[in-house]
């Protein structure tokens, strides 16, 4: 299908030294480039779903409420 992207001359000038470099097409670099994010990101999805099971298995014997940061917490009375 083709389509039409309005791209400054100088980014086009870089893409196709870069698809010639790389023996390829502007058009394949560019579906490289789309199907790399897409890859990118669902397993960054996918790694943050791990992230939120985990949080929500180990987090389950958690009671009271949460600790507030008080910067004299991390001195010894009288110090500061």
């Amino acid at each position: 299908m083709p389509i039409t992207l309005d791209v400054p001359p100088a980014v086009v000038q870089k893409a196709n030294d870069l698809a010639e470099r790389q023996n390829a097409t502007l058009s394949q670099l560019f579906i490289d480039f789309i199907d790399s994010e897409f890859k990118r990101r669902r397993e960054s999805e996918e790694w943050m779903s791990r992230l939120d099971a985990l949080v929500e298995k180990t987090s389950a014997h958690l009671t009271g409420e949460p600790y507030k940061f008080n910067r004299a917490d991390a001195y010894q009375e009288g110090e500061y």
